[in-house]
């Protein structure tokens, strides 16, 4: 039977839409910018962290709000979750460090960080210890309890720190910060491994790929750049946004990298190539991204107090 041609239309536009990606979800809640996105391993919850001081927990179906989580006394920077999906950490410019329960939002530990402004955490892959780092120059490595093991200096000393990143299989650590330099070290002695030298200024963003063998970054220069960790060489400079990178990351699979620029653009590449394989520009600037973990969507926030989730075309998934 032969299809109206008006229906041959809104099928085709259909399409289009799809083959371009479409914001899914707009989601409203918070007062300032939204500073950091990330979700829970299961994909059923995103948390961000805004400036606003207050961190939300939306169900990442419904699009809504299930919880308001308080505490911060000022701007909340950074985000992440336990591998097992039980426990959030999150850090800010009140210079603490926090874990909470990932299930009910129960505040669990509040960590004074020797550094006045902590801009960036990461968890272990065991879940066991919670990596910090911040304007005065130091990485803290927090176990679980929330006592504080031990201190990474960096060279040159009190160099603010603005990115840290643990390696799949823990036995790495990446810290980066104003001086655009990326140091590795060996997390189990603290030892440094290798340092990265290519970005022209601050790296605000690190991630490890799934396997290990790649590290992302993301920095004011306005370029990705990709660094083989077993030698330290640079395989791919990234060049597409037109503005700072506050944020990059992989997909679960890593065949993917997003990254997040204030000019507006979240980007995802094609990790092996370094080609973009799909952008979408969304209005003010864009402040942080992050894949879901089944790779088929991306979460947003924006300095206009708001959160998108994008979903992808199959293409890129």
């Amino acid at each position: 039977m032969r299809r109206p041609f008006l229906f041959t239309i809104i099928l085709a536009c259909l399409g289009a839409a799809t083959a371009r990606g479409q914001v899914i979800q707009e989601l409203r809640g918070h007062r300032a910018a939204v500073y950091a996105v990330a979700f829970r391993p299961d994909g059923e919850r995103m948390a961000s962290a805004s400036f606003d001081h207050t961190i939300k927990i939306w169900d990442v179906d419904a699009g809504r709000v299930v919880r308001t989580i308080l505490g911060h006394e000022d701007k909340v920077l950074a985000l992440a979750y336990s591998a097992d999906g039980r426990r959030l950490g999150s850090a800010g410019l009140d210079g603490t460090v926090r874990l909470w329960d990932a299930a009910s939002g129960r505040p669990i530990a509040c960590l004074t960080s020797r550094n006045r402004c902590v801009q960036a955490i990461a968890f272990t892959p065991d879940g066991r210890r919670l990596i910090a780092c911040g304007e005065a120059g130091l990485a803290e490595v927090w176990t679980k309890e929330g006592i504080l093991e031990r201190t990474i200096g960096v060279e040159p000393e009190r160099m603010p720190l603005y990115a840290t990143a643990v390696s799949p299989d823990g036995r790495m650590l990446a810290l980066s910060g104003l001086d655009g330099r990326i140091r590795l070290y060996d997390f189990a002695t603290g030892r440094p491994r290798c340092t990265l030298e290519g970005h022209a200024d601050a790296v605000y963003s690190l991630a490890f790929s799934p396997d290990n063998s790649r590290l992302a970054s993301g920095s004011v220069d306005q370029t990705v750049r990709s660094w083989q960790t077993a030698t330290g060489k640079q395989e791919a400079c990234l060049d597409g946004h037109r503005g700072s990178i506050y944020q990059v990351g992989f997909s679960a699979d890593g065949r993917r990298l997003v990254s997040a620029g204030t000019d507006g653009e979240v980007i995802v590449w094609d990790a092996g190539n370094g080609h973009p394989v799909h952008r979408h520009r969304f209005p003010g600037k864009t402040l942080c991204a992050a894949f879901t973990p089944d790779g088929c969507q991306v979460g947003a926030g924006s300095e206009r107090a708001a959160c998108y989730l994008l979903e992808l075309p199959r293409r890129v998934r």
